[in-house]
């Protein structure tokens, strides 16, 4: 038995190392959820994107009411 009482002392180190992990992996899942929930999808960010750029060519006079209309039916 001399030498093994160091081991058994660390023992109690496990339990602390599994409630670490299990705390970091639930606030890495909590980040996730709530970064989700606050994006906007990728869909919606690029079609929005697509639309602001038609409205300033169209501002900027590079197209015309019907092509205008006609780009902005296919956006929705």
């Amino acid at each position: 038995m001399t030498g093994s009482g160091w081991i058994v002392g660390l023992m109690w180190i496990w339990p602390v190392f599994i409630v670490a992990g299990l705390l970091l992996i639930g606030f890495v899942v909590v980040r996730l959820i709530q970064e989700g929930l606050t994006s906007p999808p990728a869909s919606r960010s690029v079609g929005s994107a697509a639309r602001r750029i038609l409205d300033e060519r169209q501002a900027r006079g590079e197209s015309d009411e019907d092509e205008y209309r006609r780009r902005r039916s296919l956006l929705s």
